[in-house]
């Protein structure tokens, strides 16, 4: 019986988990129950929701707390019912889709994929599961935004091969993209590189769940069981010195150390000492900032640039995107392009709110940003947060600028103090309507 003791969750509690199982069973029931009598197209639906909800249920019976042997027995049981689910959708999905007789269900594109596949991989040493969980994931040829995906795949399934090209996606590439400037670097430097990339996981997944003081008691915050197992995948890939980051309440070490003695000499020996795939790791390349001072951009080049204060990548992929305007007739085109390098968010969503601040504030160089813990709630926080933002941006050499779009939210650029009132005469000319931080959130 697990209690709070043995839970791995830091912030878990038993009753949400309980609530949690609870409920998933019930679906699981209902989908069972009312399986044959839907069309064949909701089958289909029904059968990719079962494979996503064994996935999710390993997840959080690791976060629960359930033994190591109990989890692999788990899904030991479950990898011959998925590769069933599987070859349904292959064959009797086909018939209502064509391209399911293709179809994998395991793939770099979602955190919930890379927490399956480290159980499986770390765990698992049955040949023949092992090729069942092989057969069900994405070729790369077929999913060319999954990098880190596959090089650790490669890492325990040397056949496996990478795409000759690869893209970014721009999302994942916040929590993939450290991991490969890590392993990029030489055998000795990747357990100080990971140390310092562990110390800023929890920042990376607040856009996933995570936050400050997370509060599960019923009714109140979600569950976030979530932990770095893209990390403890590398690091059993490419047989990282994890002691300085071992403690850290979001690495699953013991998943690392079950590994280390069970899977790593027998299964895995085949693998050379720090190997991993056994290619060249292509690392993305580091935020380049431009000399705001020396800068020849002008009009909205120059703006754009303000905005994402000199972050040459960012500059040139918006003005890619938006075309370099001579007016802003679209401010939300133009904020989504920006996502990730201005705030954004809906009136009453004070935790995105915080969340933007927190990760403007890093981008810039300092340290994480916290606003005042609610109540109050919704918008009244949003201006606290804010208004405390403002004044901790001041005291660090930036300016919080807020965009006026005359509508229900919240949109604000940070600029260097130094090019404030440059950036505002700007959006004059550009007919961004600015507003001063004192007369939207002082009370």
């Amino acid at each position: 019986m697990t209690n709070s003791n043995t839970m791995r969750d830091p912030a878990g509690n038993l009753e949400q988990y309980d609530e949690f199982f609870r409920t998933a069973a019930f679906l699981a029931q209902a989908r069972q129950d009312g399986f044959d009598n839907e069309t064949l197209e909701q089958q289909v639906h029904l059968k990719f929701r079962d494979i996503r909800a064994f996935q999710n249920h390993i997840l959080h019976v690791y976060g629960r707390g359930d033994p190591l042997r109990t989890i692999k027995d788990e899904i030991l049981a479950g990898l011959p019912v998925l590769r069933r689910d599987l070859d349904f959708l292959r064959t009797r999905g086909a018939e209502f889709n064509p391209h399911l007789t293709r179809v994998t269900v395991v793939d770099g594109t979602t955190r919930i994929n890379y927490a399956f596949a480290a159980f499986v991989l770390i765990l698992v040493t049955d040949d023949d599961a092992l090729q069942s969980f092989r057969n069900m994931i994405e070729p790369a040829e077929q999913d060319t935004t999954s990098y880190l995906f596959h090089l650790l795949v490669k890492s325990f399934f040397p056949e496996f091969e990478l795409a000759k090209k690869y893209s970014t996606d721009k999302y994942r590439a916040l929590w993939t993209d450290p991991i490969l400037q890590v392993l990029a670097q030489p055998g000795e430097k990747r357990p100080a590189a990971m140390a310092a990339h562990m110390k800023n996981w929890p920042r990376l997944m607040r856009p996933h769940g995570w936050k400050p003081n997370l509060d599960t008691r019923p009714g109140k915050d979600n569950l976030f069981c979530d932990f770095a197992f893209e990390v403890a995948l590398a690091v059993c890939a490419y047989d990282i010195d994890d002691r300085s980051f071992a403690a850290h309440p979001y690495y699953p070490r013991d998943l690392v150390e079950y590994y280390r003695k069970h899977v790593r000499g027998i299964r895995d020996v085949w693998r050379p000492e720090s190997a991993g795939a056994g290619v060249p790791i292509i690392a993305p390349p580091l935020p380049r900032k431009a000399d705001l001072a020396k800068s020849r951009r002008k009009n909205f080049a120059r703006w754009v640039e303000l905005a994402c204060d000199g972050d040459v990548h960012v500059t040139e992929a918006v003005l890619e995107d938006v075309g370099k305007l001579r007016k802003v007739r679209e401010l939300d085109a133009l904020l989504e392009a920006l996502a990730g390098h201005v705030i954004h968010a809906d009136i009453k969503d004070d935790e995105t709110v915080e969340m933007q601040a927190s990760e403007l504030a890093v981008a810039r160089g300092q340290q994480d940003f916290e606003g005042p813990d609610g109540p109050p709630l919704g918008p009244a926080r949003c201006v606290a947060i804010l208004r405390s933002f403002t004044q901790w941006l001041q005291s660090r050499g930036y300016r919080l600028v807020d965009l006026d779009n005359h509508d229900d939210a919240w949109h604000a650029a940070v600029v260097k103090a130094d090019y404030h009132q440059e950036f505002l005469t700007l959006s004059t000319q550009l007919g961004i309507v600015t507003r001063d931080p004192a007369d939207v959130y002082d009370e």
